[in-house]
């Protein structure tokens, strides 16, 4: 999430042209580039240690740097920082590279043009400040951010946190946080997915061991309308001292900010909001979802596509075939058996796809922002689905015997109003879909229990 922001009229008049050059538009998507409003930089370059300004020979970083414009910040807002520094600005487009080199404003900043993610300095930092690219890079249409395979492989390899779909700015912060000198610091805007996606567990984990780790959460309007992204500011300080300390903020006006949690022995798991209503209902409620079940979820529609017993066009004999269901076939509390999708499958052949399609279970729709709630229904004839839905399949006799919930109770109970405000409460904006950890971390009750969050919450 590499941004371009406005600090001198020079700068002002060059970002008003480079937007109407239909150029930029390119630059923007294929580097993941979004703009950062002034007041952001000012708060962020705010949070710089204070013992910063007594530090001789301080080299301070900006990554991915555009315009410069935290370094340009700091020259704003701490300006005897900013003299006595030694400053760099690394940056992959060398467009902007030499756009800079036109403006000759500020020769003191040490511009280098570099892929940051394959850049090896011989050198480290004490202060890493700004606004990593943000999205999945690949070089088919489905990735925002385009790249080489080649050039993906090798961040796979230098990257230790990199796991399944990794978005571009976890190895932002993993590459960032190993070149901090000890004691550095690192301040980061990006989106708060990292706090719990499984995506960026390795990357939780490594911050835990590596200091203490600092979350102010931004909310979801800092970059609209071109993202609707909930964002925080990672503070991070590079301690053997604190490690394992974690503190989660949130931004309120004027620069204030309220702490909401703190812990001292964190060791990477998922980050959770937490308030009076989230915590009764989790101390009411004696199970989490996943001691009753095992999630799994659809086929996935190119899956789908490779299967050889699937077909696309209706069958002459329907008799004989299954439609494929997806999302648009579960509403809350109710499946609706129409073919939606245009695939089909043999009744013989369904099972082959995924054991469970025989079994009549609970599937459980990814999405939740839009309507606010999980959106679960009981599949009762066993049809075939493809694509974001979960699919909920009872493990543990013993828990099956202590949550004496029905099936259909129990999707009530997962589309109620308690769910929902939980839900809410517990993830904010931060994501428009439910994870598989998410969903079964859910607060399940028994029929006592359920009694009781009617009658307390």
């Amino acid at each position: 999430m590499e941004i371009m922001s406005l600090y001198n009229n020079k700068v002002s008049l060059a970002h008003s042209e480079i937007l109407v050059n239909n150029r930029v538009k390119n630059i923007k998507k294929e580097y993941g580039i979004f703009f950062t409003p002034e007041w952001v930089v000012d708060f962020m370059v705010s949070l710089i240690n204070p013992q910063s300004k007594n530090t001789k020979n301080i080299t301070i970083l900006e990554p991915a740097c555009g315009l410069a414009q935290f370094l340009t910040g700091i020259k704003k807002n701490k300006l005897s920082l900013f003299t006595k520094a030694t400053l760099f600005g690394v940056e992959i487009n060398k467009e902007i590279i030499n756009y800079l080199n036109t403006l000759k404003t500020d020769n003191k900043i040490n511009l280098i043009f570099r892929d940051y993610l394959l850049w090896d300095p011989d050198f480290s930092f004490d202060i890493i400040i700004g606004n990593p690219p943000y999205g999945i890079p690949g070089n088919s249409y489905h990735y925002p951010i385009k790249i080489e395979p080649q050039i993906k492989s090798q961040y796979k390899k230098i990257y230790q946190t990199w796991y399944g779909k990794y978005n571009v700015y976890g190895a932002f912060i993993e590459k960032s946080i190993k070149l901090l000198k000890k004691n550095g610091q690192l301040i980061f805007i990006v989106p708060a997915t990292f706090m719990i996606l499984d995506e960026f567990k390795k990357l939780r984990q490594f911050l835990s061991k590596e200091g203490t780790t600092q979350i102010i959460y931004m909310g979801p309007d800092i970059f609209k309308p071109e993202a609707a992204v909930a964002s925080v500011i990672l503070n991070f300080n590079k301690t053997s001292d604190q490690i394992n300390r974690l503190e989660l903020f949130e931004y309120k006006e004027n620069n204030n900010i309220l702490q909401i949690k703190e812990h001292n022995n964190w060791r990477g798991e998922v980050v959770l909001f937490e308030t009076a209503y989230t915590k009764h209902l989790k101390d009411l409620c004696s199970c989490r979802l996943r001691d009753l079940f095992e999630v799994e979820i659809s086929p996935r529609t190119s899956e789908i596509k490779r299967n050889p017993d699937v077909i696309k066009q209706t069958p002459a004999d329907r008799a004989d075939y299954l439609p494929l269901l997806n999302g648009r076939n579960l509403i809350c509390n109710k499946v609706t058996y129409d073919n939606l999708t245009g695939y089909w499958i043999k009744k013989s052949k369904a099972k082959k796809s995924r054991g469970y399609f025989v079994t009549p279970h609970i599937v459980v729709g990814l999405g939740f922002r839009e309507n606010g709630r999980v959106g679960a229904a009981y599949d009762e004839k066993c049809y075939p689905w493809m694509g974001d839905v979960y699919h909920l399949l009872k493990n543990n006799p013993l828990f099956t015997n202590k949550c004496d919930l029905s099936d259909p109770e129990i999707v009530g109970y997962l589309n109620s109003e308690f769910v929902k405000k939980y839900i809410k409460h517990t993830y904010r904006e931060v994501t428009y879909h439910l994870s598989k950890t998410q969903l079964k971390d859910i607060p399940l009750p028994t029929k006592r229990e359920f009694n009781q969050i009617k009658g307390a919450l």
